[in-house]
């Protein structure tokens, strides 16, 4: 009798799977929701943000009100009979209750039967105004940050760090993401920490700086700048630009640390490429472009119409030999 009991228990366990399972083997289907929140900044001190999978783009807004404006846009795999439905297993929660705006993105990722499911994603877009300290965390995903005049706090575990035209404290850190960071004026601190990463600091002529970096297995170098009481090995810099004063201090485990006097071109797009072709023959020059997932031909019979990457327009006129190859 028992054995009778369990072999329908398993009969029954068998067929209510196979029930289910119609709707587990359907095909997945992209869904994308975009919201977009708008707080008061008045009396907010400071900015916080925590992400797990997709890109941040902090920057100075132009709302003279002092309002802060969030922009998201939630990805994921879904059912088809779903598609209709908000994005459940993505939860952006915000906290404004004290001086420092917090936003934290809570995400469960979905693992089908028999395969693991796209990650769902949440990109950022943030307008905050420039006087307010910023604290972003991210694990998979590009951290861009601009035109911030306070301290800033940057951390990403896999994915970039993009720093542009900000004049606070600086303290950015990546484990496997390239970092760089353009400076106009140096008035407080940089620290830069990176393990499998590589560190390109630009804008650099005209700062005052005492400058200490070091790599353990990369090279640490530098392009246009004279530093005083210099002190450079392959694997270490020390030294003094212009009067001194401002700590800028960089360490990498594997990874370049690069430092130029000119301020260096950061693409936003990781998969965007552009190279020439010169063929041997009286053939005219063409160019190939790509830009998220699109790829374009140009003819280089007119400079002056020549588009310098795909959406832009304007002469070509590339700073060195190096701005043609394939990147």
């Amino acid at each position: 009798m028992k054995t009778k009991l369990i072999l329908i228990i398993i009969i029954a366990s068998v067929a209510a799977f196979s029930l289910q399972g119609c709707s587990l083997l359907k095909k997945r289907v992209e869904k994308k929701e975009k919201i977009t929140y708008r707080i008061n900044g008045k009396d907010k001190v400071s900015f916080s943000l925590e992400n797990t999978n997709g890109k941040i783009n902090v920057t100075n807004t132009d709302d003279t009100t002092g309002y802060i404006t969030i922009e998201a846009v939630k990805s994921a795999d879904v059912r088809p009979d779903e598609a209709d439905k908000p994005i459940e297993n993505i939860l952006i929660n915000i906290d404004t209750s004290g001086q420092t705006v917090k936003i934290e993105t809570e995400i469960t990722s979905e693992k089908g039967f028999f395969k693991k499911r796209n990650t769902p994603t949440v990109n950022y877009d943030i307008k905050i105004p420039a006087n307010m300290k910023v604290n972003v965390e991210n694990v998979n995903g590009t951290i861009t940050i601009s035109r911030i005049n306070n301290d800033i706090n940057a951390e990403t575990v896999n994915g970039g760090l993009n720093i542009f035209s900000c004049t606070g404290n600086l303290n950015l850190s990546s484990v496997n993401g390239s970092v760089v960071c353009n400076v106009d004026s140096l008035s407080k601190s940089i620290v830069i920490d990176v393990v499998n990463s590589k560190v390109s600091m630009g804008g650099l002529a005209n700062v005052n700086a005492d400058v200490e970096a070091s790599s353990t297995n990369g090279r640490v170098k530098f392009k246009n700048l004279n530093f005083n009481n210099l002190n450079a090995e392959r694997r270490s810099l020390t030294g003094t630009l212009g009067k001194g004063g401002n700590m800028i201090k960089v360490s990498s485990v594997n990874g370049s640390v690069n430092f130029d006097a000119n301020k260096i071109i950061s693409k936003k797009n990781n998969d965007d490429f552009e190279f020439k072709i010169d063929f041997d023959d009286d053939d005219e020059q063409i160019r190939i472009t790509g830009k998220d997932g699109d790829i374009e031909i140009h003819k280089l019979h007119d400079e002056d119409t020549l588009p310098k990457g795909p959406g832009k327009t304007g002469t070509d006129t590339p700073g060195n030999a190096d701005s043609l190859r394939k990147k």
